[in-house]
């Protein structure tokens, strides 16, 4: 799919401001502070229904307005019009796609494909479990759309059986709890055993040779319970009865998806510890690249790249490698403060934003 336009009104630094795009790329350039971050964060606002960035609704309104609106016009693969606009005002979002309200952000990620790249992906090596949690259950979801719900389903049992745990209750109670609690979690586990061995599946073969400096790159997944993906409702309800003291004393769920970490490899060591910075930032654009690819081949659309200044710590060699895998029949959006940019994509359309954007 392409994005056609985007028209911006009270959105973080915009005021009022519409932007043309062309379907092979553009390239962003402008001096820090000019609203490259923002744009494309827009951009991206309009494929999720939220923050890429983890702001609130309220953080993305220009200051002394009292909301914001974002209209976005796609083509997608089969040359048809998909508008999407999203307005924010008084604590309250709504979202029309072609002219019709839906209740639902669901409705969004299923039909829009971005994928947004930036320096701050290193935290998701050196971050917390929760960021890399997040980054992973959107990433699943973008292939499988009905995650999104059975994720919904799952933390609500966590969190109702947590203020059970924290109150007065029956054995009954709590067994009935242990038993939709097990359930949703089974739900969950094989959408993510099944992107991790795709994901691991390219890491291995199409993507293992983009740097010399990286070997042997996998992507292991820590459950807060031994060979959580192996268990059944049997196993996992005999863990439950085994840790309940302990929840009880702690008043909250002590295993499941909501506490599970993954873990990034290199040559058997974690890269957390034993790779350089360097290392884990190319590392974070091939996962973000085997997204995209992942996406194209299961859901059959072409996903949009967004690269918000990821060049400017990347030699030359790395650059043109990462160009080389990006370019290709979707649409690229590069960001980027200084014109050398358009050395390494020199096809694409600049966008020049000035100090006063």
């Amino acid at each position: 799919m392409k994005l056609h336009s985007i028209e911006l009104l009270d959105f973080r630094s915009y005021g009022q401001q519409g932007f043309g795009f062309e379907p092979e790329g553009n390239l962003i350039i402008g001096p820090n502070g000019s609203g490259k971050t923002n744009l494309l964060e827009a951009i991206a606002y309009t494929s999720i229904g939220k923050s890429i960035r983890y702001h609130s609704d309220s953080e993305l309104v220009r200051q002394q307005a009292d909301g914001f609106v974002l209209a976005a016009r796609y083509v997608t693969d089969q040359k048809s019009d998909l508008n999407v606009q999203l307005s924010y005002q008084e604590n309250r979002k709504l979202l029309k796609i072609n002219d019709v309200i839906s209740r639902q952000l669901s409705d969004l990620v299923t039909r829009v494909k971005v994928i947004y790249l930036a320096p701050d992906d290193i935290g998701l090596i050196n971050g917390s479990p929760r960021g890399r949690r997040q980054y992973f259950d959107f990433a699943i979801s973008q292939l499988f759309p009905a995650y999104l719900a059975l994720l919904r389903a799952y933390l609500h049992v966590v969190d109702q059986r947590n203020r059970l745990l924290k109150a007065e209750h029956s054995k009954a109670e709590k067994r009935s709890w242990d038993m939709r609690f097990v359930s949703a979690l089974l739900d969950l586990y094989p959408y993510r055993k099944q992107y991790l061995e795709l994901l691991n599946h390219e890491l291995q073969t199409e993507f293992s040779e983009i740097s010399e400096n990286i070997q042997q790159v996998k992507v292991l997944y820590l459950p807060a319970v031994k060979d959580a993906f192996a268990l059944d409702q049997d196993s996992l309800l005999a863990h439950l009865d085994s840790i309940a003291s302990k929840e009880l004393l702690w008043q909250r769920s002590l295993l499941g998806a909501h506490l599970d970490d993954y873990s990034f490899r290199t040559s058997d060591n974690s890269m957390q510890s034993f790779a350089s910075q360097g290392q884990k930032r190319i590392a974070v654009i091939i996962l973000k690249l085997i997204q995209a690819k992942l996406v194209k081949e299961t859901t059959g659309i072409v996903p949009i790249l967004l690269f918000d200044d990821i060049f400017a710590e990347l030699d030359a060699v790395h650059s043109e490698r990462i160009c080389d895998l990006a370019t290709g029949d979707g649409q690229i959006f590069v960001a980027a403060p200084k014109e050398d940019i358009a050395e390494i994509f020199s096809s694409m359309t600049v966008i020049r934003l000035g100090e006063s954007s």
